[in-house]
């Protein structure tokens, strides 16, 4: 950071590394989905480790990909990462039928799934979609179930703030799994609930426990 801004310190708040996955009870999820909290935080981290401080920058770097078919532009750094995922997936998918089902459910129109410059909505922090570092994989029709938690209606106690599995959209968990072992978490282990979210963040799993080789 600029020295301008380190002396404007007290403006930020220390990043606090969260748990993952959310370990907490159905009535602390509805708090969380009702009163979501944000911390001020910067951008600097990212920006140097991604080589992308501006919009222009990222943009420059981004490379095209295609995850079964869903297109969208990717960061180069986590490009041969998602090769493995797909190869993984697509090995599992021999013995598990719910897998294909999936891949066959998958969205694939534009506009890209991955690279996205913004901010996280309620926030000033930028989102890691604008690094090309996190991915969206929804399909082509919820059907009426729920994904992400700003998208759902009545979050309120005993509306649709449980987490309940018969109502969302959600991967297999082998595929879950697959992902969090090349370095990936899942927006559907967090509290405010992001089901076809999944962003390269293996310092979050690596702090909660995770074997070291989810670091490739």
């Amino acid at each position: 950071m600029s020295q301008e801004l380190r002396e404007q310190r007290e403006d930020y708040l220390q990043y606090d590394f969260y748990v993952y996955p959310f370990t907490g009870t159905e009535a602390q999820r509805r708090i969380f989905l009702n009163n979501p909290v944000y911390s001020v935080g910067s951008s600097f981290l990212f920006d140097a480790l991604y080589n992308s401080p501006t919009e222009d920058d990222s943009w420059d770097l981004q490379e095209k990909f295609s995850f079964f078919g869903v297109r969208m532009l990717v960061h180069p750094n986590i490009k041969p990462i998602l090769d493995s995922v797909v190869f993984h997936v697509q090995y599992a998918a021999l013995t598990d039928p719910s897998i294909n089902e999936w891949i066959a459910e998958l969205y694939t129109g534009m506009p890209s799934f991955g690279w996205t410059w913004r901010v996280i909505a309620g926030t000033n922090r930028r989102s890691n979609h604008s690094y090309g570092i996190a991915i969206d994989l929804l399909p082509r029709d919820l059907r009426g179930r729920l994904t992400y938690w700003r998208w759902n209606e009545n979050n309120s106690s005993g509306g649709n703030s449980s987490f309940d599995r018969d109502i969302y959209y959600l991967p297999p968990e082998t595929v879950i799994k697959i992902f969090e072992d090349h370095g990936f978490i899942w927006g559907g282990n967090w509290a405010l609930i992001d089901t076809m979210h999944f962003e390269y963040r293996p310092e979050i799993l690596l702090l909660n426990g995770f074997d070291a080789s989810v670091c490739p």
